[in-house]
Order: C-alpha cells, then sequence, then structure tokens
C-alpha cells in the first residue's frame, strides 16, 4: 500500500472549505491523534494528489500551511516528514514553555536581527524611575488591594488625555479598559463579544502570535486578503463576529487603509447590523506613534457611527517590551462587557506600573520621548535604506512613511508559490548559520497566495553591525537566488 493511499484521507467536493484546507485539517487531525507520529514519512505532494484526485496545487498548500505551522518538515531530496517537535506533540504546560526563553536566549546570544522592537538604550530610565517614586509615595487602600481590576483611575484618565492629542479619538475614562497588552485584549474581546456562531476575520498577513492565540481558543480565523488599499471586504453573507484590522499600518505589509475603504467597512458593518447582526471591528493602531511624514489618519471608531468599533494600543511597543501595558477603547454601551470579560478571566494588567506609566503621561516625559524616538527612528530608517543598494538585484523595497520596520520584497521572479518550501525561509536559514536571524514575509501568511520578502525593523539599529548583517544577507541571497 502507498503512503498515499494508508492515510485514508476524504474529501467532500461541496463542502464550504477549499481543498487544500479539508487536507490540511484532516492531515493536522491524524498527527493530533497519534495517527501520524512524530518522524513519519509522508507522500510527495505529487503522490498524495494523484491518491486524492486533486490537482497538486491543492496538496502543495495543504503541505506549505503545516510546515509554516510547524507540523510538517521538509528534508532536502529525502522527502516530508512529520516534525518531531510539532505542536501538537509537545506537552501543553505551562512549565514546558517556560523553559525554553532561557536556553533560546542563552544559545542565541550571538545572534543579530533587525529587530523592530523599542530601542530601550534610549529609554529615559531616571526619569521613569522618578515617575516610579511618584506614583509610589501615597498609593491608595484600592491599589494596594488590587481592586483596579481594569485599569487605575487615573491611568485611563490620561490614556483619553494621550488619544486626544496624538490620535484625535474623543473617548472617555469609563471607555477605557487597561490590558496586559494587544494579545491580552484580544482574548477579552473574543470572550465578551464572539459567540460560537459568529467568525473572526484576520488579515492575511498578519502578527502570527494572533492567529496562534485565536486558534488556541478554538476560534480560528478567516482570512481577509490585502491589496494597496487595505484589508479587503469577505465575499460572504454571514457577518456577525468581529473583524480585526490595522488601517493604519497593516502588519507587515506596511500600507495605510484608504479612505474608499475605510467607508466600506463602516458601510458594510451598518448594512450588518441594520440586518439584525453583531458585527464589531476591532481596530489595532500598530505603530501609529511614529510617522515619518503627513499625517495620522482619523482612526475608524472616531469615524464609526455606529458605535461597534473598538480601539486597540500598547505602550510597550513604544516604551519597553517588559512593560506589557495596553488598553482598549469600548464603545461606551459596551466596556461593562469587557470588564466583565476581564474579571472572569482573571485577566487584570499587573497595576505595579500602572501609577509611574500615568505620573510618565502627565508630566510630559512620555511626549518628549515619542519625540526623540521618532528622530532616532527616522534616522535610523535612513541608514537602512542607504545600506540596502546593493541588494537591489533580489529585492524591491519602499521609503515606509512610519514605523519601526519596512518591508523588502523578493523581486517577482522569485516569488515562487508552487514550492513545498518557501524561497525566503531558505534563505533565512542560510543567513541563520552564518549569525543573522532574518523575519520572513512568507511565515506571516496562515492561508495561500502567499507572497515572499523580509520583514527589517530598524529601530534597534547598531550602524556598526550594519554592513556586516547587509553582508550576511547579499551572501545568502546571492547563493540561494544565484544557483
Amino acid at each position: 500500500m502507498s503512503a498515499a493511499a494508508s492515510l485514508s484521507l476524504s474529501l467532500e467536493p461541496d463542502a464550504s472549505q477549499p481543498r487544500y484546507r479539508q487536507i490540511e485539517l484532516q492531515l493536522r487531525h491524524l498527527i493530533d491523534h497519534g495517527r501520524l507520529k512524530a518522524g513519519d514519512k509522508l507522500p510527495s505532494s505529487r503522490e498524495l494528489a494523484q491518491s486524492l484526485g486533486v490537482s497538486r496545487t491543492s496538496t502543495l498548500n495543504a503541505y506549505n500551511q503545516l510546515i509554516a505551522e510547524g507540523f510538517v518538515i521538509s528534508k532536502a531530496r529525502k522527502g516530508l516528514f512529520v516534525a518531531q517537535n510539532s505542536p501538537v506533540s509537545q506537552p501543553q504546560c505551562l512549565a514546558a514553555h517556560l523553559v525554553q526563553p532561557a536556553t533560546a536566549s542563552s544559545q542565541q546570544s550571538s545572534i543579530d536581527s533587525f529587530d523592530s522592537g523599542a530601542d530601550v538604550s534610549r529609554f529615559p530610565h531616571r526619569q521613569w524611575a522618578n515617575c516610579m517614586k511618584r506614583g509610589w509615595l501615597k498609593p491608595d487602600a484600592d491599589l494596594l488591594n488590587g481592586s483596579y481590576t481594569s485599569g487605575l483611575p487615573v491611568l485611563r484618565q490620561q490614556v483619553v488625555e494621550y488619544l486626544r492629542q496624538l490620535r484625535g479619538l474623543d473617548c472617555y475614562p469609563q471607555q477605557i479598559v487597561i490590558t496586559a497588552g494587544n494579545r491580552d485584549a484580544l482574548t477579552i474581546l473574543s470572550q465578551a463579544l464572539c459567540t460560537t456562531a459568529g467568525n473572526i476575520w484576520l488579515e492575511n498577513p498578519c502578527y502570527r502570535p494572533m492567529q496562534g492565540l485565536l486558534s488556541m481558543l478554538h476560534r480560528p480565523p478567516l482570512p481577509l486578503s490585502i491589496d494597496e488599499q487595505g484589508a479587503q471586504l469577505p465575499q460572504t453573507d454571514a457577518c456577525s463576529g468581529m473583524v480585526i484590522l490595522t488601517p493604519n499600518r497593516q502588519y507587515p505589509l506596511g500600507m495605510v487603509m484608504s479612505p474608499q475603504r475605510r467607508a466600506q467597512w463602516l458601510s458594510w458593518q451598518q448594512q450588518c447590523l441594520a440586518a439584525g447582526h453583531s458585527l464589531w471591528l476591532v481596530e489595532d493602531d500598530y505603530d501609529n506613534e511614529f510617522i515619518y511624514q503627513g499625517r495620522s489618519h482619523v482612526p475608524l471608531m472616531q469615524l464609526d457611527r455606529q458605535q461597534g468599533t473598538f480601539f486597540l494600543g500598547s505602550f510597550s511597543k513604544v516604551l519597553f517590551r517588559g512593560l506589557r501595558l495596553g488598553f482598549i477603547v469600548a464603545p461606551a454601551e459596551q466596556a461593562a462587557r469587557l470588564r466583565q470579560a476581564q474579571n472572569v478571566l482573571s485577566n487584570s494588567a499587573a497595576l505595579t506600573s500602572q501609577p509611574a506609566l500615568a505620573e510618565f503621561i502627565q508630566s510630559g516625559e512620555f511626549a518628549r520621548h515619542l519625540r526623540r524616538m521618532r528622530r532616532h527612528y527616522l534616522g535610523n530608517r535612513n541608514l537602512l535604506l542607504e545600506a540596502l543598494e546593493p541588494l537591489s538585484p533580489w529585492l524591491d523595497w519602499q521609503k515606509t512613511q512610519g514605523g519601526m520596520h519596512l518591508l523588502a520584497m523578493l523581486k517577482p521572479q522569485w516569488q515562487y508559490t508552487d514550492r513545498i518550501e518557501y524561497v525566503d525561509q531558505r534563505i533565512a536559514q542560510l543567513a541563520l548559520k552564518k549569525g543573522l536571524k532574518l523575519n520572513t514575509l512568507s511565515e506571516h501568511y496562515f492561508t495561500p497566495p502567499v507572497s515572499q520578502g523580509f520583514i527589517l525593523g530598524f529601530s534597534q539599529l547598531q550602524e556598526d553591525k550594519l554592513q556586516d548583517q547587509i553582508r550576511i544577507l547579499a551572501d545568502a541571497l546571492q547563493q540561494i537566488l544565484n544557483y
């Protein structure tokens, strides 16, 4: 019996899911339930396609998705195998995950990367320490008892002032829910807003941990395709649920959603609500603190007259990752639902840093820090743009007008989709052996079709290391593409 025949896959031609998705889910089920074990050899995409009577594109897409999620590995000239450390073969316990970061960091201490996190070397530690001291001089009993589950009142007030000044968003402290970051916010929103019958839509490509979190919550998202105007509306009549958007700077592609597309989203939401459906828009205000040219667009929430949009923000991305503080701005009538969900989940953000952050904003230190970092990141962006010129035979990139990273795309002749393993990931594997970790574009897609390239952060750029990083990337590009 052939390997393909032994899998016993069965496709439903009239099913709502495309064939590649049916294949992917059935293979994942076999791995999950031990029918396929770590190290088992899988049939080739061609053999599986012939066995199922489908096109090879369907089996390629299914395998590509399983490879991207770590269920399957491809070995050169040997074939496809169930991964030794696939997501389902690892115990899903906290202890297993707590041990890994220290080991990984110790092994990769000499690895460089194009990181897009905040440059903590320029963080005003003394001013922050002063704010921490002032914030904790006379703490009230409710703070000490942990009673402010949705956030310290003074911090919620400062978030309101910050949003009015920086984003032109009118809101009130009662609408603010302080969170431990965007993933925490997404968990709260999913709990509060989504019924089992509703859908969750997510941009494709996206920040993959978001997609992973939703899948872990048993709410696997439906993909929204992206064009030059931003996220496209889904072609469906089933419009109950939640849509997660990054209209002000799409991650990772970087485009700003056009005014026309924003109007289309709000119009579609209005039509769904008028038809009796519950449809919520979630606006992730990603990277909007750092605009180098032009002005920020008006938030969707400010334009929404239906009171159906939630606004997400994060201070961790701007200040330092370890802060783990963010916020949700909820429509006034929905704020209580979020607070209730937050209590049920016991997901209150840590109160320790909230007095300091409130003081940091109120004193003007936060605004001054943003201005300094805006100038610094702009300089870093210009350095990276200049350094990229030798890579023009292989890559195309644009002069990003904001944010902390730019996208370098493989030129069209290398945008292969009919591959088990994406070219940008092969380049990244080679670069890693040479000491450079690359963030590939292809791994941020959760369904095909997939574009390929590299997400190059410049916020933590070190000028003395930049030429070596570019040299490693150039060597990897040349070795893989100029074969």
